[in-house]
């Protein structure tokens, strides 16, 4: 296949172009005019896309999106996170919408964080969406693809958990939220459960994101799927689990108040306080099999890259 990536730089973006290179597809990126990076240019601020980007590809994947965690939940940082997703994927949606020659399947990122805090629920992706900034977000960032899914197009919104890599992404700052991996309170065998433990943690491999996603492209599949292995953890199980892979203890409680205080009181409680118990019903019914099931083989994995 013909893949257009959005993203294509980020954690996730990089490792799918080089798996689906690997499998023999070709890949073109979309990129932005402050990017290093060479492809195809795109300006989602101005509303910008050469209609003539989109033709003879046979699939669109869009991860593009700033990093949810880099920042303090500020005001104008909350809507930077806005504004880097929804009106990008909007512009993609409606530009692929009226293409003469379109793709068949708009692979467009969301996560898990669409279903809010809800305890020890088990999330399909049957659930209704919760409550809350990040909520709010990925609900809005799935309801802007709409225009490609009217007209015609099969639309996969992908609902990633914590992808486990220190790379980037979500595991890294939750490693260090102060500051480099080294002084992460876990690596000196100082961390242990926060704010209770009880809080799920639904996670995934790196390797496992980026072959659900190549999986979702040859597929079938329409709307939402969760993007997570089959067994989400408690915090508590995480830290320990990541404290066998450290050869850490990890046993030292950290108290909410800490993390609120690191990471201000919205984003400590959106990216670590609450807890999604989020299950691949559809990605499993789908005949997909996850290499990475074992939580602690595969913190291992991904912190010895």
């Amino acid at each position: 296949m013909k893949i257009l990536v959005a993203g294509s730089s980020g954690l996730i973006g990089s490792a799918l172009i080089a798996h689906l290179e690997g499998e023999g597809h070709e890949t073109f990126r979309l990129v932005r005019p402050e990017s290093a990076g060479s492809g195809l240019p795109w300006n989602p601020a101005e509303g910008a896309l050469d209609p003539a980007v989109l033709e003879d590809v046979d699939a669109v994947v869009n991860l593009a999106g700033r990093s949810i965690g880099a920042h303090r939940w500020t005001p104008v940082e909350k809507q930077l996170l806005w504004d880097s997703r929804v009106a990008p994927t909007r512009l993609l949606a409606e530009r692929l919408a009226v293409a003469p020659s379109r793709p068949r399947v708009l692979v467009n990122a969301s996560a898990v964080g669409y279903y809010g805090d809800r305890g020890d629920q088990e999330l399909t992706e049957a659930a209704e969406s919760g409550t809350g900034f990040l909520a709010d977000l990925c609900r809005a960032w799935e309801e802007a693809t709409i225009p490609a899914a009217d007209a015609g197009l099969r639309v996969v919104n992908i609902r990633s958990g914590i992808v486990l890599s220190t790379a980037g992404g979500a595991l890294g700052r939750l490693l260090a939220p102060v500051g480099p991996s080294w002084l992460s309170p876990y690596r000196w065998g100082l961390g242990g459960p926060v704010g209770g433990g009880r809080q799920y943690w639904s996670w995934i491999s790196l390797e496992d994101e980026v072959r659900a996603i190549a999986h979702v492209l040859g597929g079938d599949l329409s709307g939402p799927v969760n993007l997570t292995a089959p067994a989400p953890a408690t915090n508590r199980q995480f830290v320990k689990a990541l404290g066998r892979a450290l050869h850490r203890p990890a046993v030292v409680p950290i108290p909410g108040f800490v993390v609120r205080l690191v990471l201000g009181s919205e984003l400590a409680r959106a990216l670590v306080l609450d807890g999604q118990r989020a299950l691949p019903e559809r990605l499993t019914a789908d005949g997909f099999e996850f290499r990475d099931t074992d939580l602690t083989t595969a913190l291992q994995a991904a912190l010895a890259r």
